[in-house]
């Protein structure tokens, strides 16, 4: 993928601390262009230069890995060449969902 990727992402945790670190980590070195909050969960949407940064996560949210609440999404999609792929972090371990 060398175009522009859109993210969506989902990030879910009982942890205020932790869900407050996320998104500030998002907001600097991400486009964060969208961030609809609620009691539940934080829905939203990102742009990174690159296509989804999968090691940058994995690596962030590894210095996570005491939360079992953790609950986070990330659908990636490349609207020129329809190319989706889909990140889930749940439970203490990542799975990637090719669509």
């Amino acid at each position: 993928m060398n175009n522009l990727c859109f993210n969506r992402f989902t990030l879910r945790t009982d942890d205020a601390k932790i869900r407050r670190k996320i998104l500030r980590w998002l907001a600097l070195n991400y486009r964060l262009y969208e961030y609809h909050p609620s009691d539940a969960e934080v829905r939203g949407r990102f742009i990174p230069c690159k296509p989804f940064p999968a090691e940058a996560f994995r690596r962030q949210i590894g210095k996570l890995h005491n939360d079992g609440t953790l609950f986070l999404r990330i659908v990636s999609a490349d609207l020129y060449t329809l190319y989706v792929e889909g990140n889930v972090y749940q439970r203490g371990a990542w799975h990637r969902i090719f669509l």
